[in-house]
């Protein structure tokens, strides 16, 4: 099967703070990518489109990071919903700290 992702990805488990529409919602991280990452949320109140902010912390620099997005994919089923996040802060510190995490680790 043909690849038409544009970034590799990194599988993680990592839990995150979504802020979505005002709200701050519990989600994990699944896989993350210079692009976007794969998120993993409560479904409830979460609107299948418009901007996110990602807060979380890999660890290794000390900081939390803020990213934010646009969802890209929504697919829910249950309680639970997963979506594809792309990235529109791509020259921010956090977003440099994302790559360099991701060099590390896709080697």
């Amino acid at each position: 099967m043909l690849e038409k992702r544009r970034h590799r990805r990194v599988a993680v488990d990592l839990p995150v703070v979504l802020r979505h529409k005002g709200r701050l919602l519990p989600a994990t991280i699944m896989n993350l990518s210079c692009g976007g990452m794969l998120l993993r949320a409560e479904g409830k109140g979460i609107a299948p489109e418009g901007s996110v902010e990602v807060i979380f912390d890999l660890g290794e620099f000390g900081r939390d990071l803020s990213m934010r997005g646009r969802i890209a994919r929504f697919d829910s089923a249950d309680e639970k919903a997963d979506m594809g996040v792309e990235f529109t802060n791509l020259f921010s510190l956090s977003h440099k700290a994302v790559q360099e995490y991701l060099r590390k680790n896709l080697n």
